[in-house]
């Protein structure tokens, strides 16, 4: 028996509920027609336990949580409806798939009402999860409830999260619902400054869909996703986690952008047949320079020993002083990047070990880098030239890095990265690195310099 008998993904608007902006409803009738038959869909499959997959309400950024006590209630008060709701929760799976996720070292925890409470959180539910369960309360569905909040983890990890909830079921028959939005930026009246990358990331998402191409959902790039201010992607994925392995096919049954916001309702048709999971980026376990290779050869050595590796007689051209920056990915995505403007050490050698370390560990924007992790990870290193004075126009974001230094402040950015396309971005983005206030960059020292990039 498979234990996921149904699966969809559903917008969550608060307008579709009624007594909240019951003027604006005409707009998004085929979102609430498609929603309506989707309901009815997870009615048939008569599931004991509903997954909702959220991107709202208390989230943390290194974790997905699962309500923990045993009565969840919310309401609509804050949107001006009165409609409120209460639901038994399944904490006998949350236990279950908290177990299993541990075992395999993934962040899944229960958190209970009263740590929430302590830290001045809400223990009511979210709008991304009461707006499918009002729908299912009428389409006349009744059983338990897990809310399950995503984190700001990396798309393998919400994959395999997807995978720990499938399998935490047993032989209980559950329902997934993945609860997301498409891009807040389709337009001027929207909730987000109108961006292109909007409708150029729900295309993607919706064609992906209608063709059931779930290695193409993966492949659109992170900095789309950015630009186009979503909050759909990482349930969808941690969606298509828990149909691993398992015949399905995803049908669109709406798709509409009123208000600025795309609201997609999609229904996953699902067969007892196998089918191809999806592929991840492929990260090198062999590094092709001798600078990638030594980069993690010491973060190794660090996690296994807590000590820093000691190289004592470098060979060329790792024995002669220089800059550099080790940048490490997980699914192409940053995971770690620290570096030197100048050289700190006596020989380049020395400046990778010290560097890749620190990305490894020290990064502030992320955790700890794990023993687990570092074979999965990809490495490149950024041997850097000595910089030199530069005007504006003279900034090549593409084959050009950047310093600027004002009053003892200053920023870098390395070249050719994703999205920074023009001057004007790639000098934003450092001014506001190094914390120079833009109305100074006229007073702001420019220094250009080029990298050698090894992986």
């Amino acid at each position: 028996m498979c234990p996921i008998v149904f699966a969809g993904f559903v917008p969550h608007p608060p307008l579709l509920i009624e007594g909240v902006g019951d003027e604006y409803k005409p707009e998004a009738a085929q979102t609430d027609q498609a929603y309506r038959q989707l309901a009815a869909h997870l009615v048939e499959a008569q599931p004991s336990t509903v997954l909702v997959v959220t991107p709202h309400g208390p989230v943390f950024s290194d974790a997905y949580t699962m309500t923990g006590w045993d009565t969840l209630q919310g309401d609509f008060t804050p949107f001006g409806s009165a409609v409120s709701m209460t639901w038994e929760a399944d904490t006998d799976y949350c236990r279950q798939a908290e177990t299993l996720a541990a075992s395999k070292g993934l962040p899944l925890v229960m958190v209970h009402s009263r740590q929430l409470a302590s830290h001045r959180y809400s223990t009511g539910l979210d709008h991304g999860t009461m707006v499918p369960l009002w729908y299912l309360q009428q389409a006349g569905w009744k059983g338990k409830v897990v809310c399950i909040r995503i984190g700001g983890l990396f798309p393998r990890q919400c994959y395999d999260i997807g995978k720990v909830l499938a399998a935490a079921a047993g032989e209980k028959e559950v329902a997934l619902i993945a609860s997301g939005d498409m891009s807040h930026c389709l337009s001027e009246n929207g909730p987000s400054p109108y961006n292109p990358a909007g409708v150029e990331f729900d295309e993607a998402v919706v064609t992906a869909l209608q063709a059931s191409d779930y290695q193409a959902v993966l492949a659109i790039p992170p900095e789309l996703r950015q630009r186009a201010a979503e909050c759909g992607w990482r349930p969808l994925i941690t969606l298509l986690g828990a149909l691993d392995g398992r015949e399905s096919n995803s049908r669109v049954l709406s798709y509409q952008g009123p208000f600025g916001v795309g609201y997609l309702v999609a229904l996953f048709t699902l067969g007892n047949g196998p089918r191809q999971g999806l592929t991840f980026p492929h990260n090198q376990p062999e590094d092709r320079s001798v600078y990638t290779q030594l980069a993690r050869k010491a973060i190794r050595h660090y996690l296994l020993t807590g000590e820093t590796l000691e190289l004592e007689s470098p060979e060329p051209p790792l024995d002669q002083p220089g800059a550099a920056f080790v940048s490490l990915k997980l699914d192409d995505q940053l995971r770690g990047c620290i570096g030197t403007i100048e050289p700190k050490h006596e020989h380049l050698g020395a400046e990778i070990i010290a560097n890749a370390i620190a990305a490894a560990t020290t990064d502030p924007r992320f955790d700890r880098v794990t023993i687990a992790e570092l074979d999965q990870l990809s490495v490149s290193v950024d041997i850097l030239s000595e910089p030199v004075p530069a005007t504006y126009a003279e900034l090549d974001p593409s084959r050009l890095g950047l310093i600027a230094q004002w009053r003892g402040r200053r920023g870098l950015l390395l070249p050719d990265l994703p999205g920074v396309d023009a001057p004007e971005e790639q000098l934003e983005i450092v001014l506001r690195k190094a914390g120079i206030p833009r109305e100074k960059a006229g007073e702001t020292q420019l220094y250009t310099f080029t990298v050698e990039r090894h992986y």
